[in-house]
C-alpha cells in the first residue's frame, strides 16, 4: 500500500516538473519541411549536370509535391507555393 503512495506521488511530481514541450507555430513548421526539402535537394543534386540533373530535379520536386499533399501543415496553394520555391531555388 505504501509503495502504490510513493508511486502515485512520483508520478505526480514527474508530471508536474517534467519539461515543457514548445509546440511550434504552422509557419514554422512549414520553414523547417522547406530547409529540409532545400538540403536533401541539395546533397542529391550535387555532382549532376545536364540531362542527368533535370530529371533527378523533376524526380525530387514530384516526390516532395507527393509528400506535401498529404502533409497536415499544407494545404493545395501551399503546396504549390513551395514547389514553385524549390523550382526557383529560393
Amino acid at each position: 500500500m505504501e509503495f502504490l503512495i510513493l508511486f502515485i506521488c512520483l508520478g505526480f511530481l514527474y508530471l508536474l516538473f517534467k519539461p515543457s514541450r514548445k509546440l511550434k507555430t504552422k509557419a514554422q513548421k512549414q520553414a523547417e519541411i522547406l530547409e529540409k526539402y532545400k538540403q536533401e535537394m541539395n546533397r542529391e543534386l550535387s555532382g549532376l549536370d545536364g540531362e542527368d540533373f533535370k530529371k533527378r530535379k523533376m524526380e525530387l520536386l514530384k516526390e516532395f509535391a507527393d509528400e506535401l499533399n498529404r502533409n497536415l501543415f499544407f494545404d493545395k496553394n501551399e503546396t504549390k507555393k513551395l514547389i514553385q520555391k524549390l523550382i526557383d531555388g529560393k
